[in-house]
């Protein structure tokens, strides 16, 4: 578990990102504008707005929505075949998540369940990156505070994007449940054994797959009314943290 320090300071970032609110705008002169706004909840009017999504004609008779904004790091633009609601959720609600500043992703998915799960995914993917890299350093001992410490972030930064209100005593009670069968150290022992590397690459898979497996099981412990995963589904979420950790060394292999 976290220590009295590293907790406190964890709870009050994740506090303060929790209490920010940002707001989503449509905009655009095609019939599929109104269609977005309406499947995101999002507004019409764009004055103000810390996300702007501009939609217009695209290829092959689809559409091309632009993303803009104080929210976003880089203004991009998406092709989508339609708008449709799998279309929002599978392909734009990514692409939008990917572009957020990291300041605006909890406040982004807690105002608007479109994007939720895709916003839940980039906060899972940043920190699992960042403890990979963490748990690569030649540095014995020192890489397991600031993995918990990424980790108890990334967990309270979900519960805040799922409304959770984010109190001391919620924080303490939340970490430990999901820690308890989701902590690092329980998901490096079968990490070690499944992917075919060692040394600084173990430590690095380990990183990014514990960090993974305990972000996955906490939107599903929010999705299910705070249920916690049962031994079937916990298997295959670390199935799939194994496979994206050896995917995920494989490529810093190459280069």
């Amino acid at each position: 578990m976290l220590g009295l320090r590293n907790l406190y300071r964890v709870f009050n970032e994740s506090r303060a990102s929790a209490r920010r609110h940002a707001t989503l705008a449509v905009t655009g002169s095609l019939p599929e504008t109104v269609k977005l706004a309406q499947l995101l909840d999002a507004r019409r009017d764009a004055v103000g707005a810390d996300v702007l999504l501009t939609v217009a004609g695209g290829p092959d008779g689809g559409v091309a929505v632009s993303i803009s904004g104080d929210a976003v790091e880089d203004e991009k633009t998406f092709s989508l075949s339609a708008i449709t609601e799998e279309t929002v959720l599978k392909e734009l609600a990514p692409r939008v998540a990917g572009a957020l500043e990291d300041d605006y992703l909890v406040s982004l998915g807690r105002g608007y369940p479109a994007l939720r799960r895709a916003v839940c995914e980039e906060i899972i993917h940043k920190n699992a990156r960042q403890n990979a890299v963490v748990g690569a350093l030649p540095i014995p001992g020192a890489d397991m505070p600031a993995i918990t410490a990424n980790q108890g972030r990334m967990v309270l930064g979900i519960a805040a994007a799922y409304g959770e209100e984010i109190s001391v005593e919620r924080a303490r009670e939340l970490l430990g449940v999901l820690a308890a069968g989701f902590g690092l150290r329980a998901v490096a022992r079968q990490v070690v054994k499944l992917v075919p590397v060692g040394g600084w690459a173990a430590s690095a898979a380990i990183g990014y797959a514990g960090t993974l497996a305990m972000g996955r099981a906490t939107i599903l412990y929010f999705e299910r009314g705070k249920k916690e995963p049962d031994p079937a589904e916990r298997s295959e979420i670390l199935r799939r943290a194994r496979e994206e950790a050896e995917a995920f060394v494989a490529r810093l292999h190459r280069r």
